[in-house]
């Protein structure tokens, strides 16, 4: 919603509301991407507020929760934000194992994680509200509503980092992004396990099954392209019912979540005047394999960074680098990926299920051939 519609569609101004504060930098989204934007930024030396609809930061948690060890070259992780270290995943094709393929990596405490990231940035001088939800974004700030109260927190930059339906890629005028859905448990485990593992099956299409352990636990997940047809439910329940008939899980589910996964590449529209989109916000995952979190800190630290170099030259211009940058950073990964994913919704009814996925998953040699 663009600032001149709510002016038409509401009973008051946007300049009559009180201004709740002022900040060189306004982040909106306080996940591992707007953490990472608002600390690099404070460490700038600049001035950064960071906004969050949410009561407790990392709260629920809605993600599989595997990082690659890469990650504490871009960030610390500490040691309680780490549930386990694995060696990498084994894929399964028709609940058949075909490949295991050495990828070290932390099934994160997600929910850990992200505060530990929120109070890394507040202390470096980024000032947090939570129950802030943006609800409207203009160039020259974020009306938000907190705790039932409208009111405006004025910007000079503005970085939107609040999930896959954010309101500020809506005030930038971007289209919905390609979405898929997951559904996730977090159940007990019958024996440890040092390799996650993935599922494939044409139960659920355009996306897999996983089992992440978590010493005793694991979290138990699909995901699917709804375009493609199926059901996240259903395909849950018979992932389950299959891992406990299996003797590999308990029955009892400890935890349930899910949400929607950005699967259609970066958007082509990540930064327009004062504004940069970052995360999932941004579209800033895998097309295949949904991975975010560690593209999401990268682009946040880029945005953050930019918008240093921007204040302080007085040259919003700068912004422009960001896309150009980001891309550098990620664009092969990413544009491998997403040509996968279209070649894999192409072929769908038209390829035996297991060349499709030897093709589309990066477990396979097959993935990397032009």
């Amino acid at each position: 919603m663009c600032a001149q519609s709510l002016k038409m569609n509401a009973e008051f101004e946007i300049d009559e509301l009180p201004i709740l504060a002022n900040a060189d930098v306004v982040v909106i989204g306080a996940g591992p991407a707007g953490s990472s934007a608002a600390a690099t930024a404070a460490a700038g030396g600049v001035s950064v507020l960071m906004l969050d609809k949410k009561e407790q930061i990392g709260l629920p948690v809605q993600c599989a929760e595997y990082v690659p060890l890469s990650l504490a070259a871009e960030v610390p992780v500490p040691a309680d934000c780490i549930a386990q270290r694995v060696e990498g995943f084994v894929t399964y094709i028709h609940r058949e194992q075909v490949a295991q393929t050495r990828a070290p990596g932390y099934i994160l405490n997600r929910d850990v994680f992200d505060r530990y990231l929120a109070e890394r940035a507040v202390q470096s001088g980024v000032k947090l509200f939570t129950k802030a939800r943006a609800v409207a974004v203009t160039d020259q700030g974020v009306l938000i509503n907190k705790q039932g109260k409208l009111s405006v927190v004025k910007a000079g930059i503005i970085i939107g980092s609040e999930g896959p339906k954010s309101v500020v890629a809506q005030a930038i005028h971007c289209p919905p992004q390609i979405l898929a859905y997951a559904k996730q448990i977090t159940v007990k485990l019958r024996k440890r396990a040092q390799w996650a593992q993935i599922y494939f099956s044409p139960s659920i299409p355009g996306g897999y099954a996983w089992l992440f352990p978590k010493n005793d636990l694991a979290n138990v997940g699909v995901s699917i392209d709804l375009s493609l047809g199926g059901s996240v439910a259903t395909a849950l329940a018979e992932f389950q019912q299959y891992l406990f008939k299996e003797g590999v899980i308990s029955e009892e589910v400890i935890r349930t979540t899910g949400g929607a996964i950005p699967i259609g590449g970066p958007r082509l529209r990540m930064q327009q005047k004062n504004i940069m989109l970052v995360g999932d916000a941004a579209g800033h995952t895998h097309p295949i394999s949904g991975e975010g979190i560690f593209p999401a800190i990268v682009a946040g630290k880029i945005a953050g960074s930019l918008a240093v170099d921007s204040i302080r030259t007085g040259d919003i211009n700068v912004l422009t680098q960001y896309p150009r940058q980001y891309l550098i950073r990620f664009g092969e990964f990413i544009q491998r990926g997403f040509k996968r994913k279209v070649e894999y919704n192409t072929n769908w009814e038209k390829t035996d299920f297991s060349v499709l996925v030897r093709k589309t998953w990066f477990a396979f040699p097959e993935y990397f051939e032009t």
